[in-house]
Parts: structure tokens; C-alpha cells; sequence
């Protein structure tokens, strides 16, 4: 019986050397593999000598497998984990300006209330406000603006971090 596989999004934890050029080793191995990068970040971890480096590609199990493996080969690489969504809290930040007149500013607080958005600055203008959230809530968030005119939208790549550890 042949394995079907899906594809969908994965976040691969790669935790590597603080080195300068690591993180151009690692996006340049997805690059050279004709693989997209959906999301990438990448920070110091509490070890300064670390980096912690999330990265979201769309794919099936196979795709993952061998972007894994590949991953483990680079000399900075300490350990590469495929995050499991299911133990995991993910989330994204986005700050979003958008058109504000004196007839939509009721409208516009009242979506960033139903999110529970903070409201950064007000002016005669626009309206900035910021949301941290799962990816589909911040889809959801940014798609009920797009009527009042988004002026600007800046948005985080996907952090992740598993509650739960695979059993070994």
C-alpha cells in the first residue's frame, strides 16, 4: 500500500552555533533545494553561544524528512526538531495601520476590542494597533481592516515552542 502524503505547513526548531553567517548557511540550503521558506525567525536562545532558528515550509512528510536531514549535515547545526502543532503554542505579532475618519473610528476600535488588540496610537488619520495570536486569528484580524483601508501591515514570522516532549 503506497503512502499518501499531504502537504501542509511544518516549523522546524533548528538550534545551531551563534556564528556569524549561520543563518545564511541554513536559509541558503532551502534556496539551493528549490524550497520556499513561508517564515523564518531566528534570536539569541538564553545560551548566548545559541541561536534558536524557526522556520515554516510548506510540504508533505517526505519534503520534511529531507529538509531535516539536509539541515543536520550543516557543521553549525546542534539539533533539528519537526515541531508537533498539537504540543505546541505557536504564535505570530502584527502591528497594522490602518485608515481611521471621524465615521469609522467606533468600527475600527471595536474590531481591535473583539481581539483584544492593543491600540498604540490614534491620530486624525490612521489608527495603530497590535495583535499577538495564532496565524489564522491574525488572518482573520487583518482581513476584517481590509474594508477601511490598511494602510501598512507588518507581521512576525511563526514562533513556536513545544509544551509537551516527544517521549524518546
Amino acid at each position: 500500500m503506497e503512502t499518501v502524503y499531504q502537504e501542509k505547513d511544518h516549523i522546524l526548531s533548528v538550534l545551531a552555533q551563534n556564528h556569524t553567517g549561520v543563518l545564511q548557511r541554513i536559509s541558503g540550503l532551502f534556496s539551493r533545494r528549490c524550497y520556499n521558506i513561508k517564515s523564518i525567525v531566528a534570536a539569541q536562545t538564553a545560551d548566548a553561544g545559541l541561536s534558536e532558528v524557526l522556520i515554516v515550509v510548506t510540504g508533505d512528510g517526505r519534503i520534511v524528512k529531507q529538509v531535516k536531514r539536509q539541515l543536520e549535515k550543516l557543521v553549525d547545526v546542534e539539533r533539528v526538531t519537526v515541531l508537533d502543532r498539537e504540543k505546541s503554542v505557536v504564535r505570530e505579532h502584527v502591528l497594522l495601520k490602518v485608515a481611521r475618519t471621524k465615521e469609522n473610528s467606533e468600527s475600527l476600535v471595536a474590531v481591535a476590542n473583539t481581539f483584544h488588540a492593543g491600540i498604540l496610537s490614534v491620530t486624525d488619520h490612521s489608527m495603530l494597533v497590535e495583535l499577538t495570536g495564532e496565524p489564522r486569528t491574525l488572518d482573520s484580524f487583518v482581513e476584517l481592516y481590509q474594508p477601511y483601508g490598511i494602510l501598512k501591515v507588518l507581521r512576525t514570522g511563526t514562533m513556536a515552542i513545544q509544551v509537551e516532549e516527544d517521549e524518546a
